[in-house]
């Protein structure tokens, strides 16, 4: 997957204060010190917040954990883990010498030695070793190509399991070395990428390298300004509170990115009554400029936040209403596929 893609997909979700640290909040002793890109979710963070409770309360049977709970059945009987209860944690991060995001980092429980086991099993397993470092194989067909996915392993002294995965060899073994101390990560004060979530944060998502995000317009207005980014997402007290920060490489392209983000803001004002609630979000934005920085901060009810997501929600339906049906077929082809 494109890193671009990825940061979208951050920026779509985005100071977070908190009543205690997450269980899995990002751990920068886990981090390579060469990384340049990290998405981080925090699993079991977000599923004990109001905003995904009050989601699915609001999804009236169209997105219920209920449903994927049975989507899952043939998985946690085949493997004997439960991805819902048991993956507290998801991390994929990239290496600066890679293209793109290479390893994805997975905390979970003591129940993957069983899925483990398991997986063993398959006739395309192979198991290898590299200057004593255990790595478990996978072939498997992508896109018409024979690729070999890599996982490793690692212990923590509390019972918790590191699962590293990687197509990459060379990747997985860093990263292997990483948890093993072996190899220098985050704390080591030779960081790439500063990394710095707030406590509490259950998605958090930092890059250096914006390139591809200037594909994305008018969002490359902005992003071709940048050298960094660091989106941070948690809840406290009721409120959705997200924090962007944007590093420039001089103030003066701080400012310039701050007056089109606020030119953006004045425009929605400006359409009032067309964006009907949607008004409100563009109104909690907060920019503020810090010579070569520009903070964007944002603080929201959560309840408020679900009315108004289920209230596009429904304008959405309504715009193609007389299109589409319920299952987003187009009606023409329905009346084609009648039988005659």
């Amino acid at each position: 997957m494109k890193a671009f893609h990825l940061a979208s997909i951050a920026l779509l979700l985005s100071p977070l204060t908190s009543v205690g640290p997450r269980a899995d909040e990002l751990k920068r002793e886990r981090l390579p010190a060469d990384v340049d890109f990290v998405l981080h979710l925090d699993l079991e963070g977000l599923m004990r917040t109001e905003l995904w409770r009050m989601v699915q309360e609001s999804a009236d049977g169209e997105f219920k954990i209920d449903d994927i709970d049975a989507e899952l059945g043939d998985f946690r009987t085949r493997f004997g883990i439960d991805p819902l209860t048991d993956v507290k944690a998801v991390t994929l991060y990239k290496f600066k010498s890679e293209e793109d995001p290479t390893v994805c980092l997975i905390s979970t429980t003591s129940k993957i030695d069983l899925a483990l086991t398991v997986a063993q099993k398959e006739p395309s397993y192979a198991k290898v070793s590299a200057r004593g470092i255990e790595l478990h194989t996978w072939r498997h067909e992508d896109d018409g190509q024979d690729e070999t996915m890599c996982a490793y392993l690692h212990v923590l002294k509390n019972g918790e399991r590191l699962v590293v995965l990687s197509s990459n060899k060379d990747c997985a073994l860093r990263a292997a070395r990483v948890l093993r101390g072996e190899q220098p990560n985050q704390t080591s004060g030779a960081a790439v990428l500063e990394v710095n979530p707030n406590p509490g944060s259950f998605l958090y998502f930092a890059a250096a390298n914006l390139a591809q995000l200037d594909e994305f317009s008018p969002a490359s207005e902005v992003f071709g300004l940048a050298q960094g980014i660091q989106v941070d997402l948690g809840e406290a007290g009721g409120f959705l509170n997200a924090h962007m920060s944007v590093l420039t490489d001089s103030p003066e392209n701080a400012r310039n990115i701050s007056d089109v983000a606020q030119g953006l803001i004045a425009l929605g004002s400006l359409a009032g009554s067309e964006l009907g609630p949607v008004l409100e979000l563009l109104r909690a934005l907060r920019i503020n400029i810090s010579g070569s920085l520009v903070r964007v901060d944002f603080s929201f009810g959560v309840r408020r936040l679900v009315e108004i997501l289920q209230f596009i929600d429904d304008e959405s339906h309504e715009d193609h209403g007389d299109d589409w049906d319920d299952d987003g077929d187009d009606d023409d082809d329905d009346e084609e596929n009648e039988p005659r």
